[in-house]
């Protein structure tokens, strides 16, 4: 079944459902209501013939009959029998009320009767006599108006709840169609994105607030972004197919060039084997760092410890300073400062920012700890050239490098900085840079700290 039919269908049953019992409601209520005021208009009769019955007693002026006969209603019968039901006085419109049964009662009582189907109002009421015997005053009145009102208005409540669920059912159609309607554009762009592989958005109102509107802004900001992931990854693969080319063509270059002259020409051997030798050096490098980033990207399943992160920063910059061209400098005022990582992937981000500052300065390196809250924050300060403003948005992205050509040189593949943000993610924290060209940069790492 489709939304559009079950809108339809839910607004529909509910509201008919409503309707229904609005009506049913009204019916009732009508139909007791005027059944009850006939009978309190009978009863008000009643009374009144029974206290001028009472009066009668003490003058005398006048017989039961006269009384009787003197409230006698347009169309009905009153009569007073006595305890074996025999009539002591009775007076008819229409001697057919004679055939209708009536049973005497010494209480009050109001009915409905149904005779040759015909409808009449009754109503009892007990008399006391003179010798104190118990009479019953009855009347009986012609309910057939009455009840054609009734009947009249459950026509016209009949009639306009049908109107009213025809209306409803093509309201509901119409309704659902245009709640539906976004919901097949999303089934329809997403078919388009399936079939065609591409990233088509839906076109919204962006002055509208309702629940649909955010839903398509919604869709548009994730294809948006499943987009920008996808070309991230298109371009991720393309640069590292270009950086294991590169070195494999040099090789199979050189080999070619062994084969022709290798045995005739020494020169050309030692140029070969220099050049082979560092082009296999080069994607040694890059294929580590292919499967660091990949590490990278697991790291939620490696169990994490609660260390002493200034004990590994001093071990790491002792290990690495005598084989750097500058100076590390360590600058902290704690004393210790525990945080719950995975020590190897740990190391092995400092190691990234270190290598990244050592090769992109020929000043002191500086790396400051500090504590922030429930945060430590560590700071690696680099004195090089500093990188462009536009380039800074794409730093952390995987192969990018700002200078193709210096990072060549420098044996950069652009994996380590985006290793280095994902190490930080994947422990809770983050990665920031702050750069100026000409004045250098400072990458700034955050991550939660723990009790010792």
């Amino acid at each position: 079944m489709s939304l559009r039919t079950r809108i339809q269908l839910s607004i529909t049953v509910l509201l008919i459902i409503m309707l229904l019992i609005a009506n049913t409601s009204i019916y009732l209520m009508f139909k007791r209501s005027s059944i009850e005021s006939a009978q309190n208009r009978l009863v008000n009769t009643s009374s009144n013939i029974i206290k001028d019955i009472k009066e009668l007693h003490i003058n005398k002026q006048s017989t039961i009959e006269q009384v009787v006969h003197a409230y006698l209603i347009s169309d009905g019968m009153i009569s007073l029998v006595d305890q074996e039901n025999r009539p002591i006085t009775q007076t008819t419109t229409d001697n057919n009320y004679f055939n209708i049964k009536r049973t005497y009662r010494n209480d009050q009582y109001e009915d409905i009767l149904t005779y040759k189907d015909s409808k009449f109002v009754t109503v009892s009421m007990p008399v006391i006599d003179e010798s104190g015997d118990i009479l019953s005053l009855q009347i009986i009145e012609n309910g057939d108006e009455l009840f054609s009102t009734i009947n009249k208005l459950k026509g016209i409540l009949i009639f306009t709840s049908v109107l009213v669920i025809s209306v409803l059912c093509i309201a509901g159609w119409v309704l659902g169609g245009v709640i539906s309607r976004p919901v097949q554009r999303f089934i329809q762009t997403m078919k388009t994105i399936e079939e065609k592989e591409s990233y088509k958005q839906i076109a919204i109102t962006k002055s509208k607030r309702d629940e649909i509107n955010q839903l398509g802004m919604t869709f548009n900001s994730m294809i948006k972004k499943l987009e920008a992931s996808y070309l991230k990854q298109e371009q991720f693969v393309s640069d590292a197919s270009h950086e294991l080319k590169t070195p494999l063509t040099v090789i199979a270059g050189y080999v070619n060039l062994l084969k022709r002259w290798g045995s005739t020409r020494p020169e050309v051997v030692e140029e070969a084997i220099k050049s082979i030798s560092s082009e296999s050096i080069r994607m040694k490098y890059l294929t580590e760092q292919l499967l660091e980033l990949a590490s990278a990207e697991k790291l939620a399943d490696y169990k994490k410890e609660n260390i002493d992160i200034i004990s590994v920063i001093k071990d790491t910059i002792s290990k690495l300073e005598p084989v750097y061209q500058n100076n590390v400098e360590f600058v902290t005022r704690l004393e210790v400062l525990y945080a719950e990582v995975h020590e190897q992937s740990f190391i092995q981000l400092l190691i990234v920012l270190l290598d990244n500052a050592n090769k992109y300065s020929s000043e002191p390196i500086k790396v400051r700890l500090e504590e922030e809250g429930d945060s430590l924050k560590i700071h690696v300060e680099d004195k090089g050239p500093g990188i462009p403003l536009e380039a800074q948005p794409y730093i952390f992205d995987r192969m990018y490098r700002v200078d193709k050509d210096r990072s060549r040189k420098t044996g950069g593949t652009g994996l380590g900085l985006s290793i280095a943000k994902r190490i930080s993610e994947q422990h809770g924290g983050y990665i920031t840079l702050k750069s100026v060209e000409g004045l250098g940069s400072t990458f700034t790492v955050v991550l939660p700290k723990s009790e010792v």
